[in-house]
């Protein structure tokens, strides 16, 4: 049932299901947190290289209850964030498996047709893993999402990587967003 509460660019006519994932172009400083609907904010799980701290601002100032949001942090340093936001000690970019046993257990919170799921930037997995893991690695977790119902959104810097790149990303997805 698509509500346009819970619609990906409302204004725009392009909504998500439940269970839909997206794949987000962006420019390279622009925060694809604006891109939600406020719907979303209410049971979101983000998976960021911005830092906890940035993230919580961004998405209070929004008007989130931050004690319904998730975020798994993607760094090489640790986190001093100590808010009402859920967050985990950091992973490294290249750490796919590791990020994979964190988004389901974060999926699972979120409840099955209940949430949704960021990806902030798919580039910094670009820059520390290979494409081939990266694009395996996003089809899992956007099936992972689908079999929980919950609405995916995968930011790219869409700039920043080759159309053959792009491609094999948007294979894994069901619609694409151009905000640049």
């Amino acid at each position: 049932m698509r509500s346009d509460e819970d619609a990906v660019g409302v204004a725009d006519g392009l909504g998500l299901e439940t269970g839909q994932q997206a794949l987000l172009s962006i420019d390279s400083m622009q925060s694809p947190l604006r891109e939600l609907p406020p719907s979303a904010y209410a049971n979101l799980l983000v998976v960021a290289s911005t830092t906890p701290a940035t993230v919580a601002g961004e998405l209070s100032a929004a008007g989130a209850d931050l004690r319904t949001v998730g975020q798994i942090p993607i760094s090489g340093s640790e986190s001093n964030y100590d808010g009402p936001m859920w967050t985990c000690d950091p992973l490294v970019p290249d750490d796919l498996t590791g990020l994979s046993m964190r988004l389901s257990r974060g999926l699972d919170a979120l409840g099955a047709g209940r949430g949704w799921v960021l990806f902030e930037n798919l580039n910094v997995f670009l820059l520390y893993a290979s494409e081939d893991r990266v694009v395996r690695f996003l089809d899992h977790a956007a099936t992972l999402a689908r079999e929980r119902d919950i609405r995916g959104v995968y930011a790219l810097v869409r700039d920043a990587v080759d159309d053959e790149t792009y491609a094999r990303l948007r294979r894994t997805v069901d619609v694409e967003r151009d905000c640049r």
